[in-house]
């Protein structure tokens, strides 16, 4: 990547393709001919705000309307080979905090004009980046003494590294703006969905906390509760955070939108004179003026938040916590795999199949083999690509010899919007109608996908970046006593053999499909 950044001005970026290794071929990727448009304020809640670096028209032209200025000349945003445009967003401190250049918030948001839907995907600060020796939220802070762009561009080759996404534009703004960003507003309403008792949350400039309580419910959030409602960290996880952060921007998107800023000068010269100095970014004035053309053409159900996390029964499952001892006691998150090709082929395979995931047809998975475990194997797979699967367990004969993903049609003889999606990741042909037997039960009645593994899937089933993982066994210690070394030899392998037959089955939470165990 090769940004220039004033407050406003860009390059266009060369490609990083990145190599994939899988026994099913990636799906085709898609593309759009033709100028394509986007919507902004759909992309990055705080983003909207940038459209006050119009401030310079409107105290010029304060007596014309602001919408025909808008909608007379604007331009089309840079797209990658797929047609879709993706941005990098990124919240530091700042001035006056702790780790004042440190990304604590990296999400990249792609827009897919095609299907009308921006998947966003949040990074964890964690996510350690072998080749640099450290978190990748440190990225930044390293490179950008040189330049603001110098930082960035730094910040985005790791970002197309990990995701294989070309990044066009970015943007990035510290806690004072966003603060102020919220203020500007009146405050935003959001759902807290779960209480936060947070004792121990920093208290800036200091090394003291200060407790932060926020009640589950409907929450009416002003500057400073919001910060510290995307900040707290310690009484959750890093993905809760990446989470509520997603909420957060999505909730100051639709504020703006409400009180529809962008038809109304004085506000955004009000909104200029707060955050003006908070906000960078690389969009040029006419690609800003062509985002607010479109500020109506999405709503905050085309956005769909993702969080690289390690649950590989969860959307966006990918990544494991290593032992310490490797990284001096640092806690970090590497990807399951030890490289970028899964997350490469999570990124191509979900943001091009947003249709199909955002259908959430409900999917039983079943292992017709004797081999155990293999229909929650197909559980973590299908749910770790962000599909819904409501069930899994044993099919009703076994051994099955043959392998079928069979689905249900809607009344107009439609099969599901995830079918493909699905014999894509499992590369099992379909066949339409569902055995009665797989809908008797209340809960998988309304089952539109059910997919049976047979014996002949053993034979092609795709691996799993969870079976070769780096950095999960404990640093071996020197011996301190006077046992030979062909004693200690074979203590060592006795453990070892008792451990790998050790298993512990899963539990199910509110959450969770139903458990069947499986024989």
């Amino acid at each position: 990547m090769d940004f220039k950044t004033r407050k406003i001005s860009r390059n266009k970026s060369d490609n990083n393709s990145i190599k994939s290794r899988f026994k099913h071929s990636l799906p085709p990727k898609k593309r759009i001919n033709g100028k394509v448009k986007v919507h902004l304020f759909t992309i990055f809640g705080s983003v909207a705000i940038i459209f006050i670096l119009l401030f310079g028209i409107v105290q010029a032209l304060k007596s014309i309307d602001l919408s025909a200025i808008v909608f007379s000349f604007g331009k089309t945003l840079m797209t990658d080979e797929n047609g879709n445009t993706n941005i990098l967003m990124v919240g530091i401190g700042g001035k006056g905090h702790d780790g004042s250049n440190l990304t604590d918030t990296i999400i990249v948001a792609s827009i897919n004009y095609k299907e009308k839907v921006v998947p966003m995907l949040s990074i964890p600060r964690d996510f350690y980046i072998e080749d640099e020796q450290t978190r990748i939220n440190t990225i930044y802070e390293i490179y950008h003494d040189e330049s603001t762009e110098a930082g960035m561009n730094a910040l985005s080759d790791t970002i197309t590294d990990i995701t294989g996404l070309e990044i066009q534009y970015f943007v990035k703004i510290d806690f004072k703006g966003f603060e102020q960003i919220v203020d500007s507003l009146g405050g935003v309403e959001l759902m807290v969905e779960n209480t936060i008792n947070d004792p121990y949350y920093p208290k800036d400039g200091t090394i003291y906390f200060e407790p932060f309580y926020l009640e589950e419910g409907l929450q009416t959030l002003d500057g400073e509760t919001a910060l510290k409602y995307a900040r707290s960290r310690k009484t959750t996880s890093d993905f809760d955070r990446a989470r509520r952060q997603q909420n957060l921007l999505n909730a100051i998107k639709e504020k703006a939108l409400s009180l529809n800023i962008l038809t109304n000068p004085n506000k955004i010269t009000k909104l200029y004179n707060s955050v003006g100095d908070s906000i960078e970014t690389n969009l040029s004035l006419a690609e800003i003026i062509e985002g607010a053309k479109l500020a109506s053409d999405y709503n905050k159900d085309d956005l769909y938040p993702i969080v690289f996390n390690d649950d590989p029964t969860e959307c966006g499952g990918l990544l494991y916590t290593p032992v310490r001892e490797y990284f001096s006691g640092a806690a970090v998150l590497l990807p399951a795999g030890n490289d970028y090709d899964y997350t490469n082929y999570f990124v191509d395979t979900v943001f091009g199949n947003m249709d199909a995931i955002l259908a959430q047809d409900k999917i039983q998975v079943l292992n017709g083999t004797k081999t155990p475990g293999l229909a929650y194997e197909g559980l973590e797979i299908l749910s770790r690509h962000c599909l819904n699967v409501v069930y899994y367990g044993n099919a009703i004969e076994r051994p099955l010899e043959t392998s079928t993903i069979y689905y249900k049609t809607d009344e107009e003889g439609n099969p599901p919007k995830a079918l493909e999606y699905v014999k894509s990741l499992t590369g099992i042909p379909t066949q339409a109608g569902i055995p009665d037997y797989y809908l008797e039960s209340e809960r998988r009645s309304d089952s539109q996908i059910v997919v049976e593994f047979g014996v002949d899937y053993l034979e092609f089933r795709p691996d799993d970046p969870y079976d070769s993982l780096r950095y999960i066994t404990p640093i071996a210690k020197p011996s301190t006593n006077n046992t030979s070394d062909s004693e200690t030899d074979s203590e060592a392998d006795t453990v070892a053999d008792t451990s790998d037959t050790e298993t512990t089955a899963p539990t199910e939470t509110e959450n969770s499909p139903p458990i069947t165990t499986e024989e």
